[in-house]
């Protein structure tokens, strides 16, 4: 099968694009509907939210229709409508829509948000002798019933009280018993006649082996936009990811002219020393343009100019007179240049050159000086807000010193001395924690790191570095730049460099700079890591109820602990990244050697019950069931042969006087027949009789038997991740996956950020809450999105229940790395037709999980969740629309004006001397229209 290429998919037509329309406006009808023999909900949601859908599932060429998606062999024979979400089927190889079951309380409730999955009630896939037994030992289902006893009290908290009226008691126990009596003795004995008559097999059996969990197999085809070898990544990007990063000269540095005697600036080159060809010594002025707001450039440039000359008298007057004088100095107003075109041959302009060598400049330096317009807390914190500052001053940790613009008092006037632990009270403001959320200062970390009173490892400092550049990227100093400088400001404290890529947005920067740098698989952990809810969202959504999204926030908080209270450097990955994708929306990277295990959300599987024979009860519980199923296909079988011998007996011989001293046609003698009909035949309905009585006697214990034999269950034998919507007590969760209830189910101990609230105190396990509203609580109380739903994923394999929160139902489960002895997985939903796994969770698993599930190839992951992606990139595209019409509008008006402007003195003057003319609209009626079309397109 050929490979599939976007790029020679041909536009669709309009036909088609209204087909596709009309099939996504069906899709969120909220009618019922039946698919693979079930009866399921489609979603429903507002016009305007539909509008909002269709923006978001436009391709690149703002085309919609339907899409191919490129499976792990290769073939893309499968197009399909992309409208609601999609899960990989396993078993036909191609992406099928998903249907998640729900809880009542969950179809009773109002849906807020909108919803992308079709929904149907939950049911299991019980064995039929199983709820036939169930239903002959507890018709009503009383809790005092289930046939087991009542967990022990551990003592961890409230038990729920059971008083109940003393004649309430008795009068259902015998209503019990009667209709359990009746039950068994009309019904029980259809249990021994379908195992007897093999109509089913049993569902217990002896063999306790597990078996594995369904495999999951993906593959991402497609070319990352960076990687770490430099064959891995697009054919368009054959260039390396990085270079030694090695000490370079500013090119060029600010001098008094020989002639003139004015500051100028000059090419390094020319500064030389034509003996020695060493570079003169300088200092290097530190500012922000915040603190100079409303000054132009030339005045400005007046200002650090008389700075620069101050300084440079003070040095030289408290020089060693063994030493040069200093007669230069560094500001970027004159040593950055303004060129931002590339040279042929070269890499980068000659503006990124001289700002990625800003670390360079501060490390040649004599000294460096801050300059403030004055000695206030707001402009030391306005100068350490931006993103440029803070590495020049952890370079320049010994030789740093501050100084004013202007000032009356002349002790100002004088340079002041500062350490980095002095700067650190008063140039940065200290971090801020809330009520759940304890965030790191990294600055601290920085400072006490370069000042050598503690030790970062490379991984630490990398993860401080971003985490403060995040932060200080959002502050007032950012104009002229873009957020991805914050990677090249970051660049500077790091060994390696990168080279600059116009078209990387924030995370693709850094992660490149991750990917060459020795920062010990940062990005590894960082897809394992699981970061608070952004408390204040972005600006860029309507609804403040949604999560932020983007990759600001995720850097922002890189280097504190996550939800589950673990740092990055306490992750350790199990699997590799290999590149870095090329997707504007969202931060996505490749990942290779991840281990999969898909989860079902359609129903609950049929699941193999496996009971060792042992013991007396055991085998009594098997002896009765096959005994009595061994009677009644005795019994059947007797009946049958009395048939046969009825049959023969009626057409086997002749009549009295035909058959007087002679033999039948068949060689039965008078003798012989009249035997069969006065003692053979009736023998075999006595036996029968017989066999039939003691086989119902017998299926009376059958029910008691067969819970017996399926109450139990090895852990294990049965391994699947199946999911539904909303939570569910574990008494009705137990009996809708089995049919009874025997304790087989607990909640995991500290696998989701919900399990830290209901722990046992005795046993590595959780408590079920007695409050059914408790889940709802906890999820506000945490502090999570109103966008963000309840759902319950249930391993059976260990027989564990956990209760995550999500915005969309993940579909597959990806092991990527392990903490705190535990798994750390993560939990992703999909969209076929850019084959990308969307991070929705993160949960932490038993460590045995890894050796039964499946190896990955290489898997495109995004590390924000699918409904942020969506509102970023609707966001976005709704922005570049409006501007588009704007655009529009006023090329429009200019055509207007143009056509009311007179085109020479004459008619100038005549039209001034003429009568006004009428008041002309602005836009004619074909001008509408091209701003509608454009509207439309």
């Amino acid at each position: 099968m050929a490979p599939f290429f976007p790029f020679r998919r041909k536009k669709p037509s309009v036909v088609e694009i209204e087909e596709a329309e009309e099939n996504l406006r069906h899709r969120y009808n909220g009618h019922r509907h039946w698919a693979s023999g079930k009866r399921f909900q489609r979603p429903f949601i507002s016009p305007e939210s539909l509008t909002e859908r269709r923006l978001e599932l436009e391709d690149p060429k703002h085309s919609y229709g339907k899409q191919s998606y490129l499976n792990p062999n290769r073939e893309n024979d499968h197009k399909k409508y992309i409208d609601l979400d999609t899960y990989y089927s396993t078993n036909k190889s191609f992406p099928r829509r998903l249907i998640v079951q729900a809880t009542p309380e969950v179809y009773a409730e109002t849906d807020n948000y909108p919803r992308h999955w079709g929904r149907s009630r939950i049911h299991g896939k019980v064995p039929f002798i199983i709820s036939l037994s169930e239903l002959c030992l507890n018709p009503f289902g009383f809790r005092r019933y289930e046939g087991v006893p009542d967990e022990e009290d551990d003592g961890d908290g409230p038990r729920q009280a059971r008083k109940e009226n003393r004649i309430l008691t008795i009068l259902k126990g015998l209503l019990h018993w009667i209709t359990s009596t009746a039950l068994t003795l009309s019904l029980a004995w259809i249990i021994q006649l379908m195992i007897s008559v093999e109509i089913v097999t049993s569902p217990w059996n002896d063999d306790g082996s597990a078996e594995p969990y369904e495999e999951y197999q993906n593959v991402h085809w497609y070319w990352p936009k960076h990687a770490i070898n430099v064959l891995d990544q697009s054919p368009a990007n054959n260039h390396p990811q990085s270079t030694v990063a090695k000490l370079t000269v500013p090119r060029s540095l600010v001098v008094r002219d020989e002639v003139s005697g004015a500051w100028v600036s000059k090419n390094t080159k020319d500064l030389r020393d034509k003996k020695t060809g060493m570079l003169p010594s300088y200092i290097f002025l530190s500012f922000s343009r915040a603190n100079f707001v409303g000054t132009d450039e030339v005045k400005l440039r007046e200002i650090l100019y008389s700075v620069a000359e101050r300084m440079l008298e003070h040095e030289n007057v408290h020089r060693d007179p063994q030493t040069p004088s200093l007669e230069a100095f560094w500001v970027d107003v004159d040593c950055v240049s303004g060129i931002t075109d590339i040279p042929a041959g070269a890499n980068e302009s000659p503006k990124t050159q001289d700002v990625n060598s800003i670390c360079d400049a501060v490390r040649c330096a004599h000294r460096v000086y801050i300059v403030l317009p004055s000695d206030s807390v707001s402009a030391r914190q306005t100068w350490g807000s931006r993103i440029w500052t803070l590495p020049e001053v952890l370079l320049a940790a010994n030789k740093t010193r501050y100084c004013f613009t202007e000032s009356t008092d002349i002790d100002l006037l004088a340079p002041h001395d500062v350490s980095l632990n002095d700067m650190y009270e008063s140039f940065w403001k200290p971090p801020t924690n809330d009520e759940q959320v304890e965030h790191e200062d990294a600055i601290g970390h920085l400072i006490s790191h370069y000042t050598n009173t503690i030790k970062l490892s490379e991984l630490q400092l990398f993860t401080f570095a971003v985490q403060v550049m995040a932060k200080l990227s959002q502050g007032r100093d950012v104009e002229g730049y873009t957020t991805r400088d914050m990677a090249y400001a970051a660049m500077g404290l790091l060994s390696y460099r990168i080279t600059p890529c116009d078209d990387d947005n924030t995370f693709q920067a850094i992660a490149r700079l991750s990917l060459v740098n020795d920062s010990n698989q940062l990005l590894e952990r960082l897809v394992c890591l699981w970061p608070n809810p952004e408390k204040n969202p972005r600006p860029l959504q309507a609804q403040q109820d949604y999560a932020s999204a983007g990759s600001e926030t995720l850097l922002c908080n890189i280097a504190d602990r996550d939800q589950y209270l673990t740092h990055l450097w306490d992750i350790h990955p199990i699997c590799d990244v290999v590149g870095i994708g090329d997707d504007s929306y969202e931060p996505t990277i490749i990942m290779d050697r991840c281990k999969g295990i898909p989860i079902r959300w359609k129903d609950f599987p049929r699941l193999r019950y496996a009971k060792e024979i042992k013991g007396l009860g055991a085998t009594a519980s098997q002896s009765i069931v096959y005994f009595g199923a061994w009677a009644l296909a005795t019994g059947f079988g007797l009946f049958s042969t009395a048939m046969a011998l009825a049959v023969a007996l009626s057409t086997g011989g002749k009549t009295g006087e035909q058959a007087s001293n002679t033999e039948a046609n068949d060689g039965f003698t008078n003798a012989q027949l009249e035997n069969l009909r006065t003692e053979i035949i009736p023998n075999y309905l006595v036996a029968i009789g017989i066999f039939f009585a003691l086989a119902w006697i017998i299926s009376w214990f059958a029910p008691w038997a067969v819970r017996q034999l399926c109450n139990e269950g090895t852990k294990g034998t049965s391994s699947h991740l199946v999911g539904f919507e909303g939570t569910m007590s574990l008494h009705d969760l137990e009996k809708a996956m089995y049919g009874n209830y025997n304790h087989r189910l607990l909640y995991a101990a500290s696998s989701t950020v919900f399990s830290g609230t209901m722990p046992k105190s005795n046993i590595r396990v959780g408590r079920e809450p007695l409050d059914p509203g408790h889940w709802k609580k906890e999820m506000k109380r945490l502090g999570f999105p109103g966008s963000y739903r309840l759902f319950t994923i249930v391993d059976t394999g260990s027989m564990t229940v956990s209760v995550i929160a999500a915005e969309r139902p993940p579909v597959v489960a990806l092991i990527c790395g392990r903490e705190g002895g535990m798994l750390r997985v993560l939990l992703c939903s999909w969209r076929f037709e850019r084959n990308c796994l969307y991070r929705e969770c993160v949960v932490r698993m038993r460590s045995s999980l890894e050796e039964q599930a499946t190896y990955n190839d290489w898997l495109k992951i995004s590390l924000a969740s699918q409904g942020d992606v969506a509102r970023t990139r609707v966001s976005h595209l709704q922005y570049l629309r409006q501007k588009q019409i704007d655009e529009e509008k006023a090329r429009l008006n200019e055509e207007k004006v143009r056509q009311r402007k007179p085109v020479s003195e004459e008619s100038t003057s005549s039209t001034l001397k003429g009568p006004p003319s009428p008041r002309v609209s602005l836009f004619s009626a074909g001008d509408q229209e091209r701003l509608d079309r454009v509207a439309r397109q």
